[in-house]
């Protein structure tokens, strides 16, 4: 049934790193899309291909030629979707099209929400309209409680519970979504460099198990960047250490491959518990 609405329903994936944009296609297919990709990458474009009905290769940068092909597609609906590093942003600043340097001068900071609301309206602005993320992803929120066969210690239960009002207060004035905590203290804070390189800078400093928390804002858009972890993220905390817990705020990450993940955590001491 959904098969015969797929003329009528064009979505444009706007892709990232990691598997989310193929795991949306997929999910997307199931419910009627017709699917054009917008790969930021020659490699995401290759992995994405065969999920697609076409796709095109994108430089972030390059405002005025995505939103003209966004226009030419024909696509009404786009959702953003995967890992775009911040840092590489950074490091390929002169890339940018005319379009884009006058977007950016208009921006009071380069935060992800200012960011994101501009892109918001740029899109808008050229006929489509951006979806939430969760419409394709809603099986990825693990329901509250722990998964593994380990469980938090008293000591961790605390540094959960500190770690996570620290957490959203950081995600409130938009610095990151991740602290790292050992025995009530901050080792790390999530910053430009994501979630992974946060936990392994906190494994150099402690050489101990630590509490991993991450949460998202408490007005965070869906519609962009939903808090993610992943098997990288186990392995980035079993680096220096064997042992620790990740802690995920409930309805607000997303756990990729959460058999291989929890698995994973049996394996290697850790405990992952969904607060």
């Amino acid at each position: 049934m959904h098969n015969t609405l797929s003329s009528n329903k064009k979505l444009g994936i706007f892709a990232g790193e990691g598997k989310l944009p193929i795991q949306v296609a997929l999910t997307a297919k199931e419910q009627g899309y017709e699917i054009t990709g917008f790969a930021l990458s020659k490699e995401i474009k290759e992995s994405l291909a065969s999920f697609v009905h076409e796709i095109y290769e994108i430089t972030p940068g390059q405002i005025g030629k995505n939103m003209k092909l966004v226009k030419e597609s024909g696509v009404k609906e786009v959702v953003f979707i995967g890992k775009v590093p911040k840092i590489n942003l950074l490091k390929n600043i002169y890339k940018l099209d005319w379009v884009a340097i006058q977007e950016l001068s208009k921006l009071t900071s380069f935060s992800d929400d200012t960011i994101q609301q501009a892109v918001a309206k740029l899109v808008e602005n050229n006929g489509a309209s951006i979806i939430s993320q969760t419409k394709f992803l809603s099986k990825l929120f693990p329901d509250i409680g722990v998964l593994t066969q380990k469980s938090p210690s008293d000591d961790e239960m605390a540094d959960i519970n500190y770690g996570f009002r620290i957490a959203k207060e950081l995600a409130r004035i938009d610095i990151g979504q991740t602290v790292i905590v050992k025995d009530l203290m901050i080792v790390a804070i999530e910053a430009i460099e994501g979630t992974d390189e946060a936990i392994k800078r906190a494994g150099n400093l402690t050489h101990k198990p630590i509490v991993v928390v991450k949460v998202a804002r408490s007005n965070h858009d869906t519609r962009f960047d939903v808090p993610t972890v992943g098997l990288n993220t186990l392995k980035a905390m079993n680096i220096k250490n064997n042992g620790g817990v990740l802690a995920v705020a409930a309805n607000e990450t997303m756990l990729i491959d959460k058999e291989e993940m929890v698995e994973y955590a049996d394996k290697n001491n850790i405990s992952i518990i969904v607060i």
